[in-house]
């Protein structure tokens, strides 16, 4: 099986790209704050976990998610996103495409 980084790295970006150092370091911060908001440890998620079926968050637990996203990260627009979210790599993937303006922002474009 492989690692939570190696996962990370080659899977959350929707053109299969390696991430930037910038956007491995949101997709970690991202995936530390989805397991401390649904009470698991961050070996208990997989891209592929069901927030709902696989990890018992219910409605209210995925708008917790965005919210402690958005503080944590300074990512803007991910309440707006809760409705398309079903898997951890949903989740990861709004970050990334929120986050697109703060890292071209700061002059790290994304893929």
């Amino acid at each position: 099986m492989a690692s939570v980084e190696e996962t990370q790295a080659t899977d959350a970006s929707d053109e299969g790209e390696p991430l930037t150092p910038e956007e491995e370091r949101l997709v970690d911060q991202a995936w530390d704050v989805i397991a401390a908001v649904l009470g698991r440890d961050g070996d208990d998620l997989e891209l592929d976990s069901r927030l709902a079926e696989d990890l018992d968050a219910d409605d209210m637990a995925v708008t917790n998610i965005a919210s402690a996203l958005e503080l944590e990260l300074g990512v803007d627009g991910l309440i707006d996103e809760v409705a398309d979210w079903t898997t951890v790599d949903d989740v990861l993937d709004s970050v990334l495409y929120c986050a697109e303006d703060i890292t071209a922002a700061n002059g790290t474009a994304t893929a």
